[in-house]
C-alpha cells in the first residue's frame, strides 16, 4: 500500500520577509499616497464607492499632502490615470476647510452626518440648514434690488419730476412679488448699502 506523502509547507525566507515588511512600513508619503489612490480607483470601477466620496477623499489627501511639504506635481502624479490630468488653481484656505470637515465626518463614529460636519446643516430640530440659509439672502438680494432699480431708474438719481420716491418703490415691488410692504422694507433697509456699493464699485452708481 503506498502512502501519499505530505505536502510540505514551502519555507519562508525569513530575512527577506523581514526587510519586505520594513520596506512597506516605511512606504510613506508619495509611493504611499499612489497607493491608496489606485486602491480608490479600484473601489470606484468595481462600485463600491462613489464618484462623490472619492473626490473628497482625495481632495483631503491631496491638499494634506502639500500643506506637508511634498512637491506639488509630484502628489498630483500619485492620481490615476482615469481622473483625467487638467487642473485648476484653487484658494488653499478652500480645501484646509474641505480636508477638515471631511475629516471630521470620516473619524465620526456615526452620530455625525456629513452635513453636520461640514457645518452646512444644525443637529436637531428648528435649526435651519445652511443651503436654506443662502437661498433666502438669494431672495432678499433679489428684491432689494428689484427696488433699487424701480427707485433708480425711474430717474431719482437724476432728480426728474416723475421719479419714484423709495416708499412707492418698496410698495411696486411688494405688489409684483405678493409680499408685505414692511417685509420688502425690511429687506431694502438691510441690504441697500451692500448693493448700491456694488454698483458704485461697477460705476453704475455716482454719488450717495
Amino acid at each position: 500500500m503506498k502512502h501519499s506523502r505530505k505536502k510540505r509547507t514551502p519555507k519562508l525566507n525569513l530575512d527577506q520577509l523581514k526587510e519586505t515588511s520594513s520596506q512597506i512600513r516605511s512606504e510613506e508619503g508619495i509611493p504611499k499616497l499612489k497607493a491608496y489612490f489606485s486602491l480608490l480607483e479600484e473601489m470606484r470601477v468595481e462600485q463600491s464607492l462613489s464618484t462623490p466620496f472619492i473626490s473628497m477623499e482625495a481632495l483631503a489627501r491631496i491638499t494634506k499632502a502639500n500643506t506637508e511639504g511634498y512637491n506639488g506635481n509630484d502628489v498630483l502624479g500619485t492620481c490615476p490615470d482615469a481622473w483625467g490630468h487638467e487642473t485648476i488653481s484653487v484658494p488653499l484656505t478652500l480645501l484646509t476647510a474641505l480636508r477638515d470637515a471631511w475629516d471630521t465626518y470620516r473619524s465620526a463614529d456615526g452620530s455625525v452626518s456629513l452635513g453636520e460636519s461640514f457645518h452646512i446643516e444644525g443637529k436637531g430640530q428648528g435649526k435651519s440648514k445652511m443651503k436654506a440659509r443662502l437661498e433666502q439672502r438669494f431672495k432678499e438680494h433679489r428684491i432689494t434690488n428689484s427696488v433699487e432699480v424701480a427707485y433708480l431708474a425711474s430717474g431719482n438719481a437724476d432728480e426728474e419730476p416723475d421719479a419714484l420716491s423709495l416708499e412707492a418703490a418698496i410698495e411696486q415691488v411688494a405688489e409684483a412679488e405678493k409680499l408685505n410692504a414692511d417685509t420688502v422694507r425690511k429687506y431694502h433697509k438691510k441690504h441697500s448699502k451692500y448693493l448700491r456699493g456694488e454698483l458704485k464699485n461697477k460705476g453704475l452708481l455716482k454719488g450717495g
